[in-house]
């Protein structure tokens, strides 16, 4: 199918659906914790960290080769658990149709050009095919790509990220954190890859899983980023990946920089990114034609989201599409995301609440509805998402993060600093 047909067919479709395990763990009736964990039940769980230096080529060179057998191992699981199972078709076929029906390349070139290189590494070294590897990376376009083919199906809660930041509380420096929920078929290839920039003084520390140039991180400038995807958002074919505008990111230096990279590209899907310095800390809700700064009330000093958008109203193809949609298969409200949201408000909105590293914790572990939880603890079908790390980020002049590599309600904290 040429681009242009494929683009003229999907204008009818929504951002706001996509064939996912979410949809299936909404399903699930018996939850597995109904109060909360106590601390003798957390687990110790070690995660690589991975050194990255050099050129861009040779730091994706890098991580292939150390992780090589595990990039291996979960492409396989990512063809097989994911792209068969949802869309029964040849995964190499699917992979071929999706680079060929989307343009990404011309905006990473634009706008990130040295993690083009760095994925060309991470072929070269894992022994993965160079268009595998990179549609590999395309975390979030997938989903909404995938939705295209599968539009008959009905739409599903959004259940992944709970993200917060917390500034200017005096004698605390700013935080923010996020719960990374991905499908649990990541579990057990999580890695930290530390980043050290060829000449530059700049590093950075990125949480991701085998083979993926980035899920979130901070770097040594006290620039930390966390998303939310908003797939009821407008997407494009033609924009930067979720996966490279975390990067991006993370190669600025200061709090306006990070903020007018955010505003000034192209955005491939819908996402929020919660943006944290020594100074402040900023939350855009992005889309294909339209950047959104959040606040989730008059004059706060602190920030929290999940996966329905607040603010931006880029949706024309999620309202066309809900039209086609029999009432009974409209979304219900509240939803997954609106009962992790009010969970996160009930700790955070208080202005007169001092927030602390230990009620961030409290806070992402928290499962007040065990069906719709901040903390989601992984399914013993192993299918379904999960929470695989937890990330807390104190972003001082010498920023801390703390990261639990699993669900952080049963999971036990590591420190790293540069």
């Amino acid at each position: 199918m040429k681009r242009r047909t494929f683009l003229r067919e999907s204008a009818l479709l929504s951002a706001g659906f996509v064939v996912s395990s979410w949809h299936i763990v909404g399903n699930y009736r018996k939850p597995f914790i109904t109060k909360a964990i106590e601390p003798l039940s957390l687990k110790k769980a070690e995660i690589p960290v991975l050194v990255l230096e050099g050129s861009p080529r040779q730091r994706g060179q890098v991580h292939g080769e150390e992780l090589r057998e595990k990039i291996s191992e979960l492409v396989q699981i990512w063809k097989l658990e994911w792209l068969w199972r949802q869309y029964r078709m040849d995964p190499d076929e699917y992979i071929s149709e999706f680079l060929e029906n989307t343009n990404f390349p011309v905006a990473i070139k634009k706008w990130t050009p040295g993690l083009l290189e760095e994925v060309k590494g991470l072929a070269e070294g894992s022994g993965v095919d160079y268009e595998t590897m990179l549609a590999y990376q395309f975390v979030d376009e997938e989903w909404w790509y995938g939705m295209h083919k599968t539009w008959r199906l009905p739409i599903p809660d959004a259940k992944h990220c709970s993200a917060l930041g917390v500034y200017g509380q005096e004698g605390l420096p700013n935080l923010v954190a996020q719960n990374l929920d991905v499908p649990a078929y990541t579990d057990g290839f999580q890695a930290l890859l530390d980043i050290k920039y060829k000449d530059s003084s700049l590093e950075a520390l990125v949480f991701t899983y085998a083979g993926l140039i980035s899920l979130c991180g901070m770097n040594n400038h006290g620039i930390g980023e966390v998303v939310n995807a908003l797939l009821q958002l407008d997407h494009r074919v033609d924009g930067l990946p979720v996966a490279f505008i975390n990067r991006g990111i993370l190669e600025q230096t200061n709090h306006e920089e990070a903020v007018q990279f955010v505003k000034n590209i192209k955005h491939a899907s819908g996402q929020n990114y919660t943006i944290g310095s020594p100074e402040k800390i900023s939350a855009f809700e992005c889309s294909a034609n339209k950047v959104s700064a959040f606040v989730p009330y008059k004059g706060a000093k602190r920030m929290y989201h999940t996966n329905h958008p607040l603010v931006n109203d880029d949706q024309g193809i999620h309202r066309q599409f809900l039209k086609k949609w029999p009432k009974r298969m409209q979304p219900k409200h509240p939803g997954n995301s609106e009962i992790r949201y009010a969970a996160l408000e009930k700790r955070l909105k208080d202005p007169d609440k001092r927030i602390t590293i230990d009620k961030v914790k409290e806070t992402l572990s928290s499962r007040d509805d065990p069906r719709n939880p901040v903390c989601r603890i992984r399914r013993k079908d192993g299918r379904g998402a999960f929470t695989s790390g937890c990330l807390i980020m104190e972003l001082s002049q010498s920023p801390v993060l703390h990261l639990s590599p699993g669900p952080p309600c049963t999971t036990e904290f590591q420190t790293f600093t540069f």
